[in-house]
């Protein structure tokens, strides 16, 4: 069985204010890591657009880094190397090996696999093939050259694959611990003694949490017809065809969790959870007589929960429930009932016959906070639209927000979870959560989906009516004034995009568009149309999710 391919190419930490970050960079992209989390920080990005500075030829991609001067790193790419320092994007003195560090022998002149500070003094590690030497960046000269099994104690029993090779090599100075990546594994072991003590391990999501999705391209899980379709987005072709029947009406019935590792679907009748990587159902969960699926799901920040709302048709109640992810086990139930809202919609409601008696779902998804103590949803309060805000640590409907027109059929939360905004046919709305008041309205139209970018800059919207011919709105999240319109239909035209979802960067947003009849892909930095991606057979694309697996 051939070898897996390296899962980094590079990987170095530099210290700011005394905190250490991790950068990892694969092919032309790079992402931070953060060591105090112990998780990727965030999503991949072009190396041009990290550090715009970089000379064509390292765009591609970095061999080897090596941090010489906190924060100036030593990037190498085939026999050239430069000085970057990656907090402000400076670059300095483009050179070669040969010039840079004079005396090493063949073939690291060619060529530099993985570089690694010893964490004392001016001496580095250089890693190139099977062989490691052992070099003064103060002498300029090189103390030792060894295969890497005699330099490194403990590799051969460890991790015999290493010997041969080493993929990348990062150390965090404060814990005075190294990593080795070789292929799809990496181990680790103590610097101060160059000894490797931890038996190599796949590099997944329980190792190195984040690393892997960040630089996958990933799969689309697309509504068409009847059934889910499964879009490879390295080839732009289907893989897969599910044969599940997703809610019609909803742009939220389907939705993949924070760590890409499930997806789940909302049908008419049921939830179910599916796992990305082996695409089967793993959890379908339960709903009693006369009960049945009311909205789209929240996960908690660490995907381990997942919350969704339950109507039962027959009693005529509404439910947030909350369930372990990928099981069926249901961990809490919190009834939504309109009285409790009485008290805390006595001033919104003043000067109507509101009374707060009924309380239904509105179709719409649910999201949660970003300290997991919210969920909110979208519901129709006495015929009038409104967002609830549940408190599911206290188990209790805390409170509700009205909107001044139309429904709430999608809301969307900001990133620091002060602002919520919500939309239906009338409009856009955004509350302050914290006091309740309306921090815009009326500026942007009725809208099918909203999200807001992972920073929190931007507000995508997707409007309702065909013919206002907008194709994709992005808005300031709070003046709501309009900052790109983006033709996203065929032929150039602005299109009619249903639903939205981004990948676990964050770096693409992926629209389901129905005037083209495709999965059309926006750049979220620049805000280009990157490309389009036909649906099967022509049909009309519904919900989307986007997940790296």
């Amino acid at each position: 069985m051939p070898e897996a391919p390296p899962v980094i190419d590079a990987f170095f930490t530099v210290t700011e204010n005394g905190r250490e970050t991790g950068f990892v960079t694969r092919g032309g992209r790079a992402a931070r890591f953060d060591w105090d989390t112990g998780r990727m920080a965030d999503g991949a990005r072009p190396l041009e657009r990290l550090w715009p500075a970089l000379p064509a030829a390292f765009r591609s991609g970095f061999n080897a880094v090596l941090v010489t001067a906190d924060p100036w790193a030593m990037v190498f790419r085939g026999a050239q190397c430069l000085l970057l320092n990656p907090l402000d994007g400076s670059v300095a003195e483009v050179s070669t090996i040969a010039a840079r560090l004079p005396g090493l022998p063949q073939p690291f002149p060619q060529g530099i696999d993985a570089a690694l500070a010893s964490g004392a003094g001016q001496e580095v590690y250089l890693f190139a093939g099977d062989q490691c030497a052992r070099y003064d960046l103060r002498a300029m000269n090189v103390v030792e050259v060894a295969p890497l099994e005699r330099m490194w104690p403990g590799l051969a029993q460890h991790a015999p694959a290493f010997t041969a090779g080493i993929d990348a090599a990062v150390s965090r100075p404060s814990q005075g611990a190294f990593h080795f990546f070789h292929a799809a594994d990496s181990t680790w072991g103590t610097l101060a003694t160059r000894t490797v003590t931890e038996t190599a391990r796949p590099v997944d999501d329980t190792t190195w949490p984040g690393l892997v999705p960040a630089f996958a391209p990933g799969f689309a899980y697309v509504q068409v017809g009847r059934n889910i379709d499964v879009i490879d987005l390295e080839s732009d072709r289907d893989v897969e065809t599910l044969d599940i029947n997703p809610h019609s009406d909803s742009t939220t019935a389907l939705q993949v969790s924070p760590d890409g590792r499930l997806l789940y679907v909302w049908t008419h009748t049921q939830r179910l959870c599916l796992d990305t990587t082996t695409r089967r159902i793993v959890a379908d969960l339960p709903f009693a007589s006369g009960e049945s699926p009311a909205c789209g799901v929240a996960f908690s920040a660490g995907a381990s929960l997942v919350h969704g709302a339950t109507k039962n048709w027959e009693q005529g109640k509404l439910y947030l429930d909350t369930f372990r992810a990928g099981t069926t086990e249901r961990t809490q139930r919190v009834e939504l009932r309109a009285q409790d809202l009485r008290s805390a919609l006595s001033a919104q409601d003043e000067g109507t016959d509101m009374k707060a008696d009924s309380i239904q779902a509105d179709m719409g998804p649910a999201v949660a906070s970003p300290d997991d103590r919210f969920v909110y949803l979208g519901v129709d309060l006495d015929g009038r639209g409104a967002v609830v805000e549940v408190d599911v640590r206290a188990g209790r409907l805390r409170q509700a927000f009205r909107m001044p027109a139309g429904n709430a059929f999608t809301i969307a939360l900001s990133p620091d979870g002060f602002h919520l905004h919500a939309a239906g046919r009338e409009g856009v709305c955004t509350f302050d959560v914290r006091n309740g008041a309306v921090v815009r309205q009326g500026v942007l139209p009725g809208c099918t989906a909203l999200a807001v970018s992972r920073g929190g800059d931007g507000l995508y919207c997707l409007p309702w009516d065909w013919d206002t011919k907008e194709g994709l709105l992005i808005a300031d999240p709070l003046s709501h004034a309009v900052r790109r319109r983006i033709p996203v239909g065929g032929a150039g035209g602005p299109g009619h995009p249903h639903a939205i979802a981004s990948d676990y960067a964050g770096t693409f947003a992926f629209l389901s568009e129905e005037h083209a009849n495709a999965v059309v892909i926006v750049d979220t930095e620049t805000y280009d149309m990157v490309r389009a991606i036909p649906t099967r057979d022509g049909q009309r694309p519904m919900s989307i999710a986007v997940g790296p697996y």
